[in-house]
């Protein structure tokens, strides 16, 4: 099965993906809070590996 901090990075990178591609479509707003949701997940797992 898949721990639970590697679910969360799927997520993460899932919100990052999302980011990219609602910028690419001309989604500025919407991009910069799907990017700033996976850098708040980013965040959260380097908190919990120290």
């Amino acid at each position: 099965m898949v721990s639970q901090r590697k679910a969360i990075a799927i997520i993460g990178m899932f919100f990052a993906v999302a980011g990219g591609a609602a910028w690419f479509f001309g989604q500025t707003i919407p991009a910069f809070i799907l990017w700033g949701v996976a850098i708040i997940i980013m965040l959260k797992i380097n908190k919990k590996r120290r």
